[in-house]
């Protein structure tokens, strides 16, 4: 499968809410890295990726979602993510960029990019 492919696949699951979908092209090893130095900011391995996914449908209502992607180059591929959510009471709309590297047919890490404040 071209990363092309997993890319386009991923990128689809994601906007339609489709967590097996998008969890089918993990890796079992696959690395999750966040800015700052907290709890989430780095997870590795299948299970501690769906923790942390846990975590975020736990503490925060999600209104709306924007996918714009995926753009691909050499084994790597960008999503640019709009959120408008609910956390801790506060309502804000966030913005993050997430980059994905595949090997073998599988996403190995993602990496997001986000706005401090």
């Amino acid at each position: 499968m071209s990363v092309e492919t997993v890319a386009q696949e991923f990128t689809k699951a994601v906007a339609e809410d489709n967590a097996e979908g998008y969890q089918s092209h993990w890796s079992d090893d696959i690395v999750s890295i966040e800015p700052g130095d907290g709890p989430m900011s780095r997870c590795q391995g299948r299970e501690a990726l769906l923790q942390k996914h846990a975590w975020w449908f736990e503490n925060t209502e999600v209104h709306d979602t924007t996918t714009e992607g995926p753009f691909v180059t050499g084994n790597q591929f960008a999503v640019h993510y709009g959120m408008d959510v609910t956390m801790d009471g506060e309502r804000s709309q966030m913005k993050e960029v997430g980059i994905y590297t595949v090997e073998n047919d599988k996403i190995v890490e993602e990496r997001f990019f986000y706005p401090e404040g």
